[in-house]
């Protein structure tokens, strides 16, 4: 019974990580830039595994984290492209998944208690990953 009830709460903190991550893009520019997306997760280690697997065949996978290497959720981002933001939202858990459609730069812009990080990567489907670290 004890560990029906940690698992269903496991459960349900992934399913609230992943619901406040999945923000929808936003609704203006070409079809390439709608079919950019992302998922939020990484709570636990079954999804940190699956998303780590997900990252190495497209996209970029971004951790948050803090300097001393710990992981940091509830993230507040934005991803641009061409100087629009094309995502927006905030990720429930430490890792983030985008799959960026369009090739060119793309800045992540992540805030956490305050404090902005910022980093660029490429898109077109090239794998990559990035730590942003936070202060704390």
């Amino acid at each position: 019974m004890k560990h029906a009830i940690v698992a269903a709460a496991v459960l349900g903190l992934c399913g609230t990580a992943l619901a406040q991550g999945a923000s929808a893009p936003t609704a203006a520019g070409s079809a390439n830039e709608q079919a950019t997306s992302v998922r939020c997760g990484g709570v636990g280690d079954a999804d940190q595994k699956r998303m780590k697997a997900e990252a190495a065949q497209r996209g970029v996978l971004v951790t948050f984290a803090t300097a001393s290497g710990a992981y940091v959720a509830d993230v507040d981002y934005e991803v641009r492209h061409e100087g629009k933001v094309v995502l927006h939202g905030r990720c429930g858990g430490p890792l983030m998944l985008l799959d960026l459609a369009r090739a060119g730069p793309y800045e992540i812009v992540a805030t956490s208690q305050g404090r902005t990080q910022r980093q660029t990567v490429a898109g077109g489907g090239k794998p990559a990953s990035i730590t942003m670290r936070f202060p704390g």
